[in-house]
């Protein structure tokens, strides 16, 4: 804690600096920033990461600057949780996600591919973005863009934005009016989103709320509430998350792979490390279709589930003992658009080191997960507290 605050204390100084531009100056830069990432994402069709870099990091310059004349406290701006659904993150933690250069860039072209398809029989569309934290970084770029090329107005676009932290909220309110873009912002609303409840049908569901290995964040939770305000033609975004299993060498999958390359990235991975791994096939699917068929089991204490996939672990894996479990997630976002491996923090595999297979953990406890070759594997996933796969021992 005393780390963060150091750090969100010298941001603030360095803003101080910054802060000699006049009021007009600082909105100025901040709206540009933002155009003009957003028209690197959506209008260049080859831009050098060394350029997008750039871009990201002043547009979250901006909006950092933003956030400090939003006047958080120290409380509010570190206050993190475990809500019943899952971790929430401070509006600290959570502003560098603006940052994500091609998580937001998916997620841009993707919001901007469904925004226009939903226009094309709509005359207005509504939009809820929940557990948006401090940025909204998902849309309130995208609607700078629109606002600067006019060609999708406020009068198609009414959005409603989602979260349950108080210092959020606050930055949210400072960005959207430093924007400019209140006439698009139809509500800003302060709640638990596995609580909230909209007034009308929702057109688009945008959301944002993982980690990498799909845990931790109540995305899940978040999705399965909200699905079913969506209208009967409405959309979900991400379209699609795939999560998949894999058994890897973790010097090969995390440290070989990337030691001649610049940065993480999905079109660095190495086709030898992809044939080193072995697939075992995808574990849970969250789409609009599964959302709506998904029913929760509640165990002792409260704690519930949803039943994932049965996985079948394979035989004749002559290393297997020496091979890590690990699972990632592909994230569809629409229409083809995605966040594909290594392109985000949350579509990272994310290694299990309680999952043994034909071998046992020198002192064994009740975290570890024991199995053999040719066992079936059946998955749950855990809704409550910390979001999480849990594994258990199935008939072939």
């Amino acid at each position: 804690m005393d780390d963060l605050l150091k750090h969100s204390l010298r941001e603030q100084l360095e803003s101080l600096t910054k802060a000699k531009l006049s009021d007009w100056e600082r909105r100025d830069l901040l709206q540009k920033s933002f155009t003009k990432a957003i028209e690197a994402v959506l209008l260049e069709e080859k831009v050098e990461h060394h350029t997008l870099t750039k871009l990201f990091t002043d547009m979250y310059d901006c909006a950092a600057l933003s956030m400090a004349q939003a006047g958080l406290s120290q409380e509010q701006l570190t206050c993190q949780f475990v809500s019943e659904s899952g971790l929430i993150m401070s509006p600290l933690n959570c502003r560098t996600t603006i940052k994500d250069i091609y998580r937001i860039s998916g997620f841009a072209r993707g919001v901007d591919k469904a925004v226009k398809g939903q226009l094309e029989h709509k005359k207005q569309i509504h939009i809820l973005y929940p557990a948006c934290g401090p940025f909204a970084p998902l849309l309130l770029p995208l609607l700078q863009f629109y606002k600067e090329q006019g060609n999708i107005t406020s009068e198609q676009l009414k959005v409603t934005l989602v979260d349950i932290q108080p210092g959020a909220i606050l930055a949210l309110r400072q960005l959207i009016t430093d924007l400019s873009i209140s006439d698009y912002i139809e509500e800003v609303v302060e709640q638990d989103a596995t609580q909230y409840v909209p007034q009308h049908d929702i057109d688009l569901l945008v959301l944002e709320a993982m980690q990498h290995g799909f845990t931790k964040e109540g995305q899940l939770s978040i999705a399965k509430h909200l699905i079913q305000f969506l209208s009967i033609d409405g959309w979900l975004i991400p379209k699609e998350i795939s999560v998949r299993g894999i058994l890897i060498h973790g010097e090969t999958e995390f440290n070989q792979q990337w030691k001649d390359v610049e940065y993480t990235h999905s079109q660095y991975v190495s086709d030898n490390a992809q044939a080193d791994r072995v697939e075992l096939g995808e574990i849970l699917k969250v789409s609009k279709s599964t959302l709506l068929a998904m029913k929760e089991i509640e165990l002792d204490d409260g704690i519930k589930v949803v039943e994932a996939n049965t996985v079948l672990l394979p035989t004749g894996i002559q290393d297997v003992k020496e091979r890590i479990f690990a699972i990632y997630a592909r994230v569809e976002t629409f229409d083809e658009e995605s966040v594909e491996q290594y392109d985000s923090g949350i579509s990272h595999p994310l290694p299990d080191m309680t999952f043994y297979i034909d071998s046992r953990p020198k002192a064994p406890e009740l975290k570890h997960f024991i199995v053999n070759s040719g066992d079936a594997v059946k998955f749950y996933y855990q809704l409550t507290g910390l979001p999480r796969f849990i594994p258990t021992k199935a008939s072939a």
